[in-house]
């Protein structure tokens, strides 16, 4: 028969397991009944909208009326425009102006469609068909020194048909889309459309883009 004296090591070793089992349940249930982290939806849409945009792809939550500050300034430095997918519609207005805007849909790989809206009593607008050529904005000129445009790809839109010589005042016979930058450093870069002065029409002029008639991007969006 064994004596107490073997006995009680036995019974201090199976309390001390069953206070490391009550232990272990304990803390592995004790988070069970808390709510699971929220998701963020909203967040993860404008993540996943600004990775689809990396390749082109536009999604219609990039910018609109509700974007903040910080959204509309990464999208202009973000935004590819040598790789923007047919249908991509971009809306351009001019700042405490809602009369006038000017609307560029990417129709394929080398066209585009423009529309000159002026919102007056007149209500005139004109819409036409542009060739898509890509160069670095470091290349073109505009009249302003102060806003280069940055060494980034930039869209020229070409259709020497237009211009108010060829009865089309409100169609220019090239616009430029670009991201231009104070050359002092202070300012986020903007994204922007310039018509440009041809040679014809503004004879005194150096066939500069024209940054004082620039209009700033506001929308973007896709086709349906």
């Amino acid at each position: 028969m064994a004596s107490k004296k073997n006995i009680q090591p036995f019974y201090k070793n199976f309390i001390f397991w069953i206070l490391v089992a009550v232990a272990v349940g304990y803390f592995s249930t004790r988070d069970t009944n808390k709510p699971a982290p929220t998701v963020d939806y909203m967040t993860a849409l404008k993540e996943k909208a600004f990775s689809d945009l990396d390749s082109g792809i536009v999604s219609d939550k990039l910018l609109n009326a509700t974007s903040s500050e910080d959204e509309r300034d990464e999208l202009f430095v973000r935004i590819p425009l040598e790789r923007l997918k047919p249908g991509t519609v971009l809306d351009f207005g001019v700042k405490d102006d809602s009369t006038k805007n000017i609307t560029v849909t990417i129709l394929s790989e080398n066209s585009a469609e423009v529309t000159v809206s002026s919102h007056t009593t007149q209500n005139d607008s004109e819409t036409g068909t542009y060739a898509i050529q890509i160069f670095e904005g470091s290349q073109i000129l505009t009249d302003n020194i102060d806003h280069p445009l940055i060494q980034k790809p930039a869209i020229i839109l070409e259709n020497l048909s237009y211009g108010a010589d060829k009865g089309h005042p409100a169609l220019s016979k090239k616009f430029c889309i670009a991201k231009s930058k104070n050359i002092n450093g202070t300012e986020s870069a903007v994204l922007r459309i310039f018509p440009w002065f041809d040679p014809i029409n503004y004879p005194s002029k150096l066939q500069e883009f024209s940054f004082a008639d620039n209009q700033v991007l506001f929308g973007l969006s896709v086709k349906r």
